[in-house]
This record gives structure tokens, sequence and C-alpha cells, in this order.
């Protein structure tokens, strides 16, 4: 049986391109222009993918999506979320709430189809190979114009480009969101490109992602210095973006030869939560709310952060006491050194193990 996947999005024009291009690909497909008309739609008919635009005339895609999530007979329905590309934290808030993937448009459609069929053999136990193996980069630019350019020609091979305008963006959306390739540039007005690349090698699972730092710098001691930081490699922004381009194509090549000679158990849970771990953000508990206030991140991304360290730690946030959060805290200290320099991570880390042992404030 072929898989059916509904396609939500107030476009015809995008309506008729996804709904012939699954097609073609061996797809069933329905198409809804309205939120009521795909909750009707999902009542009616059972669906092994979902395709949400963000904005429709009648309410949000995110909404749509909170709602597959909180409901027993759909909580399990993979979903991509497909919108033009917006702002850092739309995206961070789509992926918390619990879609399996966020694709910009402009959208390459064979990325798309790839993505779209991963996503279901996982679902239908037919999986082939790890989910994640799509091509994702993430380009890091303080520079709108730039940062247009350099999507544009990083999509001409077909690439699903994420766009962070800051180093702190491109750190946020790193905490909820794995990437096959960075390119960032050095010189940014609040993180710059050293610090954030510090801190990304510090991500678990992040210490051998393809990074590529620009600068427009002649100072030769700025590439030592990203060297030195762990980029990959290290360009010229006036050398021309087909250069750019050929480089990050071969970064992926030698990342696939290399991940080509691990075991594929190893391989395929690099950025893979543990099965226990419960979908989506930690649900509330007394001590929630003291410690997502001591992280001091926005409250989603927070929740996001806390239950991805926690479950590095093997601790189930569903009921987070004290004993699970002494065992969680230096991992929750490891996520914050995203954020934080490492003694305002520990100066963090404390304030939380001061909510369990107030008397004697014990070292984390």
């Amino acid at each position: 049986m072929k898989p059916h996947v509904l396609v939500v999005d107030d476009s015809l024009t995008v309506r008729m391109d996804l709904r012939g291009a699954l097609s073609a690909a061996g797809f069933s497909v329905t198409t809804c222009e309205t939120k009521r008309e795909a909750e009707k739609a999902l009542r009616e008919r059972t669906f092994s993918l979902a395709v949400l635009d963000v904005i429709l005339p009648d309410g949000s895609g995110i909404e749509l999506l909170g709602m597959i999530r909180a409901s027993e007979d759909l909580d399990q329905l993979p979903v991509i979320v497909l919108s033009t590309e917006a702002e850092v934290h739309d995206r961070v808030k789509g992926l918390t709430t619990g879609a399996d993937e966020y694709v910009g448009k402009p959208y390459d459609i064979t990325y798309l189809i790839r993505r779209a069929r991963a996503l279901c053999e996982r679902t239908s136990g037919d999986d082939t190979g790890p989910v994640a193996a799509a091509r994702r980069i993430l380009a890091v630019d303080d520079s709108p114009t730039f940062l247009t350019e350099l999507a544009c020609k990083l999509r001409e091979d077909g690439h699903d480009v994420v766009l962070a305008r800051s180093g702190t963006e491109a750190l946020e959306l790193l905490a909820v969101q794995s990437v096959d390739c960075v390119v960032l540039d050095l010189v940014m007005p609040d993180v710059d490109g050293i610090e954030t690349l510090r801190r990304l090698r510090r991500m678990p699972g992040r210490e051998s992602t393809p990074t590529v730092m620009l600068t427009a710098s002649e100072d030769p001691a700025l590439a030592r210095r990203a060297t030195d930081a762990g980029a990959s490699d290290f360009l010229h922004k006036s050398v021309n973006l087909d250069a750019v381009r050929a480089k990050i194509r071969n970064l992926l090549r030698n990342r696939r030869a290399v991940q080509g000679a691990t075991t594929p158990s190893r391989a395929a849970s690099a950025d893979k939560p543990p099965a226990s771990r419960p979908r989506g953000a930690a649900s509330d508990g007394p001590l929630l709310p003291c410690i997502v206030a001591a992280m001091g991140l926005s409250p989603l991304l927070a929740r996001s952060v806390l239950s991805k360290a926690c479950g590095r730690a093997g601790v189930d946030t569903s009921a987070l006491g004290a004993d699970g959060l002494r065992r969680a805290l230096p991992c929750i200290r490891e996520a914050l050194h995203m954020f934080y320099s490492a003694e305002e991570a520990q100066r963090r880390v404390q304030e939380m193990a001061a909510l369990i042992a107030p008397a004697d404030h014990p070292e984390a």
C-alpha cells in the first residue's frame, strides 16, 4: 500500500507542486487549504505523514501540530513543518512542539521527498537507514544579503539550508535540530564565530560536525584561531560562492565515508534521543519551574534543553525529583555550555543544586 501524505498549505501552487511531486514518487496525497479541513481529514482517515504550512487562513500549522501530538491516535504521526524562512524562534517552537522536520521555502523538492520517504519508512518499520542521513546545512551570518545568496547557492546541490543571523540564534537551533554541516561567519555582533564554534564543539554529537568558517579579514592569525577552535576549513568571503559549495560537498563526502566505517548502530544513534525518553519537552513537576528559571533561557528552549540533558543522564523528566536532578546536573551543565561560559554555566548549576540541598549548597 502506498504511504498516504496529508499536505496542508494555503497556497494552491504549493499544493499542486507537492501533489504532483509526491504522487510521482509513489505516495498517495490528500491536500487541504485550511486548518479546519485538515482536522476533518485527520479524523476520517489514516495518514503516514503530514506536511504542514505554518501560516494558514484559519490558524497556525504549529497549533495543528500541537493537536496532533496531544492526540493518542495521532501522536506518532510524522510531521514536516513547511514554511517560508521564518524567525528562528518559530523554527525552535515547531521542533520543540514535536515536528520531525522543518523545511524552509523555497524548498528543494528532492530533499523533501527524501525526508518524506525516510520518515514513512521509519514509521512502517521498513527503515533502510538513519533518518538523519539527508543533508541539512546551517548557515550563520549577520548580513541578510550574503546569507540569502549563500543559501541559494547551497540549495542548488539539494541541501536544506537553515538560516541564523547570529551566534545566539545558531546555538538555539543546534539545541533542537541536528545538522550535517555549519557555515559560520567569523565576525558577528553578539557571539562571534570563534566562540560559537567553541560552544558547538562542546555539544554532544557535534564534536566532528563539518564547519566552514568565513571571514572578510585578511589577517592570517584568524585562520589559526579558527582552526584551533575546531573549524574544518577557513575561507575568505571574497571567494566565489561556488568554491564554498565545492568545499561543503567535499566535507560531506568525507564525513559519509567516515560514518560508513562505523557500526550501523552507532551511526544511526548519533543524534537520536534514547528510546525511553518521552517525546517533546519535559512535563511539569515540583522542581521544573525553578530549574527552568535557573537555566536563564526562554521557557520553551529551557524545557527542550533540560529534556535532552536528562535523557542523556537516564532521568525521566516526567517525574523529576531530587535524586534525578542530582544525576542530571553534570549533563545539564554540559548543555548550558552551549549558551554560557564555563563559569556562568557552573553558577547556574549551583543554583539548581541549591534547590534540593539549600542548607549546604553542594557542588554539582
